[in-house]
């Protein structure tokens, strides 16, 4: 992706990226389906584009804007396409992540993997580019030496 030294940490980062984006399409909520007392409970879910989950939405298409310019400008780099910045979009997306989970606790609901995979492949998401970031800084700071 990139012959720059130490420049392979962009690919967790974009496949962190790609993966939140396809978690606001999934389900991060169920509630309902079941019979209480011999009546039947409507179901009711939801995607990951509402709430705190259009900030990681959104903190996922800015880290895939950075990466395509700074693809685009190639050798001569971007300004914005840091470890730095992607560590910050990467902070700001798990901490909407915690949020929405918390948030989703607080009414009772437990994220379980199997019934909310939009918040699993969020935190997978998340947590890929937050190990890219984190493989791009170890890769600075092993240049300047």
């Amino acid at each position: 992706m990139d012959g720059a030294p130490g420049g392979r940490f962009r690919l967790p980062i974009l496949l962190g990226s790609l993966l939140m984006i396809a978690a606001g399409f999934l389900t991060w909520w169920n509630a309902g389906g079941e019979t209480v007392n011999g009546v039947r409970v409507p179901a009711s879910s939801g995607i990951g584009l509402e709430g705190p989950g259009i900030v990681i939405y959104g903190a996922a298409l800015a880290a895939l804007v950075l990466l395509d310019i700074g693809y685009m400008r190639g050798r001569w780099g971007f300004l914005l396409d840091t470890p730095w910045v992607y560590l910050a979009l990467g902070l700001v997306a798990a901490a909407a992540l915690g949020y929405r989970a918390w948030e989703l606790w607080s009414v009772g609901f437990l994220p379980l993997p199997q019934r909310s995979p939009g918040l699993a492949a969020a935190a997978v998401g998340a947590a890929l580019v937050l190990y890219g970031a984190g493989r791009g800084l170890s890769a600075g700071a092993g240049s300047r030496r």
